[in-house]
């Protein structure tokens, strides 16, 4: 586990995600926690292990923020919420996923692949599991802080960043991953590469210090001129009018 800034404890480990299958992180602001993804399914009692050793009760989280719906990120909510009783954030186009009204896809890309795994996706279904608030771009919500919803779909429909207000942190789930720099995420299982590349392109719209990814290190300062690098936007072009206000 490490802080990656004050309040924000991520808690997968530092080299890799093998543990949880993607990072997890803990927020937390007074006495509220909350948790950004969940892992694979099977990885609840990990997880709660470390937030225990935190010092942390597992009652304590009271909320469970999902940046899109794959299973190496939401597998664990079913478990994490019996455990913790914490509701459920995500975006109202990968909530049906999620709920269990839609399958997982599996890989989306190429054709032989989507057809070879098809037999095995349902390995990877996960337990349905109620989005208690369904979010869209640009919502605020009262949450450590001040939170920021940024709609960024292609990896999925539903992908979404979230700012957090107090910090100037971002959570980019996997619009990007960072391992020895910046990378595009998985492209087998991106539903839309063109629409991801235009989110990367509105995240690099917005000004923020730290940047914390689905897979992979993060970011700890001047994360989002690393960000309009990557995007190929020039540093000296003007953030998005509002940009800070997250």
């Amino acid at each position: 586990m490490q802080e990656v800034i004050p309040g924000v404890f991520q808690l997968s480990r530092w080299w890799d995600q093998a543990d949880l299958g993607s990072n997890v992180y803990l927020i937390s602001v007074g006495d509220e926690l909350m948790l950004v993804d969940t892992g694979f399914k099977g990885r609840e009692s990990l997880i709660m292990k470390r937030v225990c050793r935190l010092g942390y009760s597992p009652s304590s989280i009271t909320t469970i923020i999902i940046t899109h719906h794959h299973p190496d990120h939401v597998g664990g909510l079913a478990g994490l919420v019996e455990i913790t009783k914490a509701r459920v954030i995500a975006h109202a186009a990968d909530a049906p996923f999620i709920d269990g009204r839609m399958p997982q896809p599996g890989p989306s890309r190429p054709g032989w692949l989507r057809a070879a795994a098809h037999p095995f996706n349902r390995m990877f279904a996960t337990r349905p599991v109620h989005v208690d608030i369904e979010v869209v771009d640009g919502d605020e919500l009262p949450l450590a802080g001040g939170i920021r919803i940024l709609h960024t779909p292609g990896h999925t429909p539903g992908s979404i960043c979230v700012f957090l207000r107090r910090s100037e942190a971002v959570f980019t789930g996997d619009l990007l991953a960072q391992r020895f720099g910046l990378k595009w995420p998985s492209i087998p299982f991106t539903a839309d590469v063109s629409q991801l590349r235009r989110s990367v392109r509105k995240l690099a719209g917005h000004e923020f210090q730290s940047a914390c990814f689905g897979h992979g290190s993060p970011i700890r300062a001047k994360a989002d001129v690393r960000v309009r690098r990557f995007a190929g936007i020039p540093a000296s072009a003007p953030a998005l009018p509002g940009s800070r206000d997250y």
